[in-house]
């Protein structure tokens, strides 16, 4: 069985360079558009999904929502896929967080290990527990099911982050390392019990300007 996991489109937040997290933000015309440039490349590349779970955030559903169009699953939302919530943060640029001077918020994308985030807002900790649930509770059971072939995760930069140094067993710390464009495809190999991740990264649309944009 594999499962791919894919980053949602653009949205007006990421166009400005802000942080998101819990903030419930729409995809731009541009952001739809990749969704559906990927949605043709699974058609293309003979890809079919016989599950599909999105975070509830609206970027992420309408991503969802799109690649579905051409697949045979509905799309199930999920909540252990959310984005994770930065609190107070949310809608600061992210060129400015070393400018504030706030040195936990600093630590967030730079330290994570070091990172305490307030009543407003998720630990890294919280994170990576509802990743491993979702993963040994949902995904792990589906391996032997002859009728589950691909399974697809629509969600967020974080998330995914928190998917592969979980998979990879990669330091917290080197969390921010791993760069994931908007509607980048990661393929991973469930097998025996076990994720391998086979390709990060895929992308169906080229755009070198996007592919750089920022950090989430």
């Amino acid at each position: 069985m594999h499962l791919y996991i894919m980053r949602h489109g653009e949205t007006f937040w990421n166009k400005k360079g802000l942080i998101q997290g819990s903030s419930d933000i729409a995809l731009t015309p541009y952001g739809e558009e990749l969704a559906a440039d990927t949605r043709d490349g699974f058609e293309r590349d003979g890809i079919q999904f016989q599950r599909i779970y999105t975070s509830p955030y609206q970027r992420a559903v309408k991503t969802a929502k799109i690649i579905a169009e051409k697949q045979p699953a509905s799309v199930h939302i999920e909540q252990r896929v959310r984005e994770m919530c930065f609190g107070k943060y949310e809608g600061d640029k992210i060129s400015e967080i070393r400018t504030k001077g706030d040195q936990n918020l600093i630590y967030c994308f730079s330290k994570p290990s070091l990172y305490v985030a307030d009543e407003t807002g998720d630990n890294f900790s919280d994170l990576y527990g509802r990743i491993e649930t979702f993963l040994k509770d949902e995904i792990l059971p589906m391996e032997h099911d002859p009728a589950v072939e691909n399974v697809l995760v629509v969600c967020h930069g974080a998330v995914i982050r928190a998917f592969l140094t979980y998979i990879k067993h990669i330091p917290m710390d080197e969390f921010w390392t791993i760069h994931q464009p908007n509607c980048s495809v990661n393929r991973i190999l469930v097998k025996d019990g076990q994720f391998i991740v086979e390709k990060e990264n895929i992308l169906y649309y080229n755009d070198p300007e996007l592919t750089h944009r920022g950090i989430l």
